[in-house]
């Protein structure tokens, strides 16, 4: 039994804070196979949607095992889980601070393949079949980023169509009292119709993906820098029980 306030304190402040983590772990692993089940449906646009889902499942596994090691080790005072929970989360941070540093490095490897997936998505864009899942994808790229079609709305008319899909103007999802769609979208022969998004989707995925990584990277350096707090804290707490 650890005494002293700010034993206790550790204590209290290492369960808290590995709990929280156990719940974000088993959250990633969710998550990690609900993408699993509906990765068929991203086949056209990433050619190994299997790859991310995985990552997440095993990211998600090593977050709930580690933090499952720094509850059990901080309630039950056992020196042997919180020596191991130090050295594991001295490894992760290592392993975090370096995949920061790659995910900066890459960024254009990253975005370039994105914006490929974009193009192959907007050429598999079937009006005919609109249950089809890229259709679905689609529209909610253009409506969530804002933008239309790869390089504006000029990529829709170049595939022979009369208008942009809606996606370029509304948000898909709504619909009238009638169950219909409301409003038709950059009709060329009809200056009434709601005015497309003027960014292309490839431009608009670039700035999302540059801001997205910088801010994932910057996250995980300090995700990196809490972890070592709470290795010094297991140290801590390690020593006081011996």
């Amino acid at each position: 039994m650890v005494k002293g306030c700010g034993n206790s304190c550790m204590k209290f402040l290492l369960f808290a804070f590995n709990f929280i983590f156990v719940v974000i772990g088993a959250t990633l692993v969710t998550l990690g196979v609900y993408l699993l089940v509906k990765s068929r449906d991203f086949e056209k646009i990433v050619e190994a949607p299997d790859a991310a889902a995985i990552l997440v499942v095993v990211v998600g596994a090593i977050t709930f095992l580690v933090a499952f090691f720094g509850c059990c080790g901080a309630s039950q005072e056992s020196s042997c889980m919180l020596t191991t929970y130090a050295v594991v989360v001295g490894i992760v941070f290592i392993v975090e601070v370096a995949g920061a540093i790659l995910l900066l490095v890459y960024t254009r490897q990253i975005t370039d393949i994105a914006r490929d997936g974009v193009r192959k998505a907007v050429d598999a864009y079937d009006t005919q079949t609109p249950e089809k899942p890229i259709n679905g994808f689609v529209d909610i790229l253009q409506y969530s980023l804002k933008c239309c079609g790869t390089d504006g709305r000029t990529s829709w008319y170049s595939k022979g169509m009369r208008e942009t899909p809606r996606s370029c103007c509304y948000d898909p999802l709504e619909t009238g009292r009638t169950g219909d769609k409301l409003g038709t979208c950059g009709r060329l022969d009809d200056t009434n119709t709601g005015t497309p998004f003027a960014k292309g989707c490839v431009d608009a995925l670039d700035d999302f993906l540059h801001l997205f990584t910088g801010l994932l990277a910057g996250f995980l350096i300090f995700a990196g820098a809490i972890k070592i707090i709470a290795a010094c804290f297991a140290c801590s707490l390690r020593n006081a029980v011996l």
